[in-house]
């Protein structure tokens, strides 16, 4: 037996003792992996853009499920997703089967490319369409949601480029209270160029509330649980005062560049 799991097993055989709970515990129930559903719908205003932020997100080992809308899987194309993101993406379109068990399951839903067609139909709450359906199920169902706005700015600067900036104020007014309803509900509203650091800011606070300690009862962080934290992505752990660090717990929180956070 190495010393690593010596240290585990006295270490669980010590709280068990004292009616402590292990950090670990808890650990066991997070997934070795994080899900995300990106959701693209027909945009093409920060679409390259926000390949690369998949790509980011796929590099901390965040499993991506990709659903394309009727004009994505035209404008976009299920090879230019897989040229992006590998050949073995999960890709659903509005002819696969509707993945409410996947919805179920994310936990993060990211809208790439938020057009001015998909935040109206979500401002007046339209569940029409397999994109609409599944943005307003995931709010429903209590799942962070992210948008990168580009698409649906009215003055982004690429419209102003290419001299569409001119809305008339009526108009102007109208599409920025569409994104005003939209961010009320919930959406998290990002630049493009921030889609990955969004997305990543919510996972880690996701885990740290599975893995931050109750206050009411001393518990044990051990290396189980660091691995886990790695293996996620992580880059800190927040513990309640009093929780029992194991000296293996910060030597592999050390290794992986971990923060402890008391």
């Amino acid at each position: 037996m190495d010393n690593e799991k010596l240290v585990q097993l006295v270490t669980a055989e010590v709280m068990r003792q004292l009616g402590q709970v292990s950090t670990v515990t808890q650990a066991k129930a997070i997934p070795r992996r994080q899900q995300a559903l990106a959701i693209y719908t027909g945009g093409t205003i920060g679409l390259e853009q926000s390949l690369g932020e998949l790509q980011k997100l796929q590099a901390l080992n965040i499993e991506l499920t990709v659903v394309l809308s009727a004009a994505a899987k035209e404008i976009v194309g299920i090879k230019r997703i897989r040229d992006y993101l590998g050949s073995d993406t999960n890709v659903i379109t509005t002819q696969s089967s509707y993945p409410g068990k996947l919805l179920r399951e994310v936990d993060i839903v990211l809208v790439p490319v938020l057009t001015q067609n998909t935040a109206a139909k979500l401002a007046y709450t339209l569940s029409d369409s397999l994109v609409s359906t599944l943005i307003m199920q995931a709010l429903m169902l209590g799942k962070p949601v992210i948008a990168a706005i580009n698409a649906a700015d009215p003055q982004d600067s690429w419209r102003v480029k290419g001299n569409m900036g001119k809305c008339p104020p009526g108009l102007l007014q109208a599409l920025r209270e569409n994104l005003r309803k939209v961010e009320g509900y919930g959406i998290q509203l990002v630049q493009v160029e921030d889609l990955a650091e969004g997305s990543q800011k919510i996972l880690n606070r996701k885990l740290n509330t599975f893995l931050s300690v109750p206050a009411a009862k001393k518990s044990v962080l051990d290396a189980a649980a660091i691995k886990v934290a790695a293996e996620s992505g992580l880059k800190s752990i927040t513990v309640s005062p009093g929780t029992i660090i194991t000296p293996l717990a910060r030597d592999v929180a050390r290794d992986y560049g971990i923060e402890i956070i008391v």
